[in-house]
């Protein structure tokens, strides 16, 4: 089902997509966008980052990647099995979307499209609690596996060296490539 979700989605590829990750570690089902942001980040040809309870974050990652679309990955109670994936659409996000946001969403997709002509979309995972805890409903979690696994079969169809050379006027690069520099930097500091 989650597979079938994403195929459909994603059905002229994920591209130069940036996955925007939403939600809030400290409240059960909440934290399956931090989660799956943590999950996705090491995955080449990815590019995700996660906001936690800022949407409005998104901004600068627009702003920095300027990719072709944006999608938010969240938490959402459209009265479905908990762990079922769905699009949202933008007139459902002010019922749909559970997570703690300081800004309307459907406001900030309005916004970031106005300005940038970036087109955004909305993946919500049915919650099952949104109770204090650190730690996914079974379902929210068997859902989230399923979703790295898709990207990571997607993904391993890129090829990096190709977009490297195909997309550096658009200062598009992905957080693992992010972590990749981050890394080395931090090992060139200790070796110092």
């Amino acid at each position: 089902m989650v597979a079938d979700t994403l195929n459909e989605f994603f059905a002229e590829g994920v591209g130069k997509t940036l996955l925007v990750c939403l939600g809030n570690s400290l409240r059960s089902d909440d934290g399956v966008g931090p989660y799956l942001a943590e999950q996705l980040e090491s995955v080449p040809g990815i590019c995700i980052e996660n906001a936690g309870d800022r949407p409005e974050r998104a901004i600068d990652f627009v702003s920095k990647y300027r990719p072709e679309k944006l999608v938010f990955l969240d938490a959402a109670d459209f009265g479905g099995q908990p762990g079922v994936l769905r699009q949202i659409e933008p007139f459902e996000l002010s019922e749909l979307c559970l997570s703690s946001h300081r800004l309307p969403l459907a406001a900030l997709i309005d916004w970031i499209e106005a300005e940038y002509s970036t087109p955004c979309r909305c993946l919500g995972i049915q919650a099952g609690s949104m109770q204090l805890g650190e730690k996914l409903t079974p379902e929210v979690a068997q859902a989230a596996v399923q979703v790295v696994k898709w990207f990571e079969r997607t993904a391993g169809n890129f090829d990096p060296e190709r977009s490297a050379t195909e997309t550096p006027e658009l200062g598009f690069f992905c957080s693992s490539e992010a972590s990749l520099l981050a890394h080395h930097h931090a090992e060139s500091d200790d070796q110092k």
